[in-house]
């Protein structure tokens, strides 16, 4: 829930630069977001969640590219063994995950703001700067155009849940699983 938070925080900061879709990694979510007890987050602790001051990048990448973003979320680790690392989407990113189909065709049913995703065309997605560079085994994200930056993660974060009052966990319905 928190990663979709984040991802909703970004998509919102790209959006005035054509974002249509934002993606946040598990290993970039360091804690809970918590509160004082009277609903009111602070900088502090949205530090708390965020403490790697990463830039947001604002990225040119054919749905085939996303896609193969997205199959990189299953991966093998040094000794062979099979782990998930999944990508929180924005509210904009919706598909299936199927577990027993073969690597390469995992990911399933994609969709983009309610229409399906077309492999040839060019979505802008947002991604902090560690991933865009291939971080946390995401290399898929380098063969994007990287355009401009969006800001900053923590930032991106910290706006949107000042500008926007009392803020309702989001939906958790963005992946489905066969």
């Amino acid at each position: 829930t928190l990663g979709n938070l984040m991802a909703d925080a970004q998509l919102a900061v790209g959006e005035p630069m054509g974002a249509q879709v934002a993606l946040i990694h598990p290993d970039g979510i360091r804690a809970d977001l918590v509160h004082s007890g009277d609903g009111v987050v602070t900088f502090g602790e949205c530090f708390a969640v965020q403490p790697f001051g990463n830039r947001l990048q604002r990225l040119e990448m054919t749905g085939e590219q996303l896609v193969a973003v997205l199959e990189q979320q299953f991966q093998t680790d040094v000794f062979g063994g099979s782990f998930e690392r999944i990508l929180a989407p924005s509210h904009t990113l919706h598909y299936t995950l199927d577990r027993t189909a073969p690597a390469g065709h995992r990911v399933q049913d994609v969709s983009v703001a309610g229409q399906p995703l077309d492999p040839a065309a060019t979505y802008v997605v947002v991604a902090n700067d560690f991933l865009a560079s291939g971080g946390d085994g995401f290399t898929a994200f380098t063969a994007a155009l990287r355009t401009n930056g969006a800001g900053d993660d923590l930032d991106a974060l910290h706006d949107y849940l000042e500008g926007r009052g009392p803020v309702a966990p989001p939906a958790t319905d963005r992946i489905s699983v066969r």
